[in-house]
């Protein structure tokens, strides 16, 4: 009998599927190491927080553009102020002692005081169409683009090159001390030089996470 039951258990566990342990993929392996960094600023909140630093901003430049299409339709205004002075010229008759007329003498009063204002208008409605300010704007515009395209590819470039040092310390980690020193020195040097772009801003994000 228990043979016969023996039996029957060893075909039914033999009829059962074999189910394997799945093992982990690469692909699940990679985003479970690159997980580990979450806690760090992505590499998005690092080139704003670089271009917050140097000031360049896109939209201050179209601000820029507005005002000087804006400040073609004011007019220019000139004033001016004079001063008109109403002098009366008197002649006086001088004698002498002995009673024998002498050389005339004059002289000038000022009997009154005349303020006048002028003023003019001008307007330069050909800017409209051309503005030279506007000109000027769109030409810093472009050279400010050109080193915003500049600091955005030096913080990416810096900032994936870290994560590839941390990796590495991960997964090849170095068997001395001197060498483990010179990796972690590595990071250290990368990490300076993130917060030299953003100002210390790269630090402070990853500290207050």
């Amino acid at each position: 009998m228990k043979t016969t039951i023996s039996i029957l258990l060893t075909g039914v566990l033999c009829a059962l599927p074999t189910v394997a342990l799945a093992e982990p993929t690469p692909d699940a392996e990679a985003k479970k190491l690159l997980a580990r960094f979450d806690n760090e600023p992505t590499v998005n909140e690092v080139q704003q927080a670089a271009l917050t630093y140097a000031a360049m901003h896109p939209e201050q430049y179209e601000t820029m553009r507005t005002r000087s299409r804006f400040a073609a339709v004011l007019p220019e205004v000139r004033l001016r102020v004079t001063q008109d002075k109403g002098d009366d010229q008197k002649q006086y008759q001088r004698y002498s002692e002995s009673g024998a007329a002498a050389e005339p003498l004059s002289d000038t009063s000022t009997t009154d005081e005349n303020l006048e204002l002028q003023g003019e208008v001008k307007w330069r409605l050909n800017e409209l169409v051309f503005n030279r300010y506007e000109t000027a704007v769109v030409k810093e515009h472009r050279q400010v683009a050109k080193e915003r395209q500049r600091i955005l590819q030096s913080v990416t470039q810096v900032y994936f090159e870290r994560r590839r040092a941390q990796v590495d310390l991960l997964l090849a980690p170095p068997g001395d001390a001197a060498g483990r020193t010179l990796a972690e020195l590595k990071v250290a040097e990368l990490t300076a030089e993130l917060d030299g772009m953003t100002g210390g801003a790269f630090s402070r994000m990853a500290a207050e996470r």
